[in-house]
């Protein structure tokens, strides 16, 4: 006989009390005290499973990868800004330069014709 079973007859009393397998009663609630623990365990186990959910290997694997991809695309996308921050700010540099160039050329221009008349 099964566990459950010499559990469920004592508990109803299914043979006599002059029975060789006859379990005591401080065994009898320790077994029931085990069926109560473990039902609260199965209770913890349904919620937990509400609130979770089982996804396959190869899908969390893609997602695992996909999650990688994400993470190195910001990567690349921070360093294209910075790239792009260093490059406009050179060209404004570039520009200010080339205007004062453009600015001392025309007053040597503007100087050069002064001395020739």
């Amino acid at each position: 006989m099964s566990s459950y079973e010499e559990r469920m007859s004592q508990k109803y009393n299914f043979f006599s009390s002059d029975d060789k397998n006859q379990v005591s009663d401080s065994e009898v609630e320790k077994k029931t005290k085990n069926e109560e623990i473990t039902e609260n365990v199965d209770e913890v186990n349904e919620t937990q499973e509400e609130e979770n959910m089982l996804v396959p290997i190869s899908a969390w694997k893609k997602v695992l990868d996909q999650l990688g991809n994400l993470h190195e695309a910001d990567k690349l996308m921070a360093e294209a800004r910075e790239r792009a921050a260093k490059a406009e700010a050179e060209s404004q540099f570039l520009r200010e330069k080339l205007k004062n160039t453009r600015e001392e050329l025309n007053t040597f221009k503007k100087k050069k014709r002064f001395f020739f008349f």
